[in-house]
């Protein structure tokens, strides 16, 4: 039992020291933190100057990059002309020499469809019914 003793006064002892401990972490970390706000602060004010910059050099580039883009535009555009130029020679040559092509034309097709009129097949369809009725006749009346 005196070892359980010498334990529990010892951890006492050290209970009391971290109090001590613990006040002067406590201020310690309140050190840590304003010094981390100041450099926040500086590092806001450091990276808002860099922000101008940065948008000073964007503005610069951006126009230089406007009339690199107007450059390759302008020589796109002579190259697809040169480009339909060719293909407009290079198609004309392959083509046979013809004054026009006809593709619709009705005396041309070899046999026209041949159907029956409408009255020839409204008297082929005369003697069917789809109800089984004999066809409607009139009455002789005297």
């Amino acid at each position: 039992m005196a070892v359980e003793k010498f334990n529990d006064a010892r951890a006492f002892a050290n209970d009391l020291g971290g109090h001590a401990a613990a006040a002067a972490e406590a201020a310690a970390t309140a050190e840590a933190t304003t010094a981390a706000a100041r450099a926040a602060e500086a590092a806001t004010a450091a990276t808002e100057a860099t922000a101008a910059a940065t948008i000073t050099e964007a503005a610069a580039e951006t126009a230089t990059v406007a009339e690199a883009a107007a450059e390759v535009t302008a020589a796109a555009e002579i190259i697809s002309a040169a480009e339909t130029v060719a293909l407009v020679a290079a198609t004309s040559a392959t083509m046979p020499a013809a004054t026009s092509v006809e593709t619709h034309n009705p005396v041309r097709f070899p046999v026209r469809p041949t159907s029956p009129s409408r009255g020839a097949r409204r008297t082929a369809n005369s003697n069917h019914t789809s109800s089984g009725a004999k066809p409607f006749a009139p009455h002789n009346m005297p």
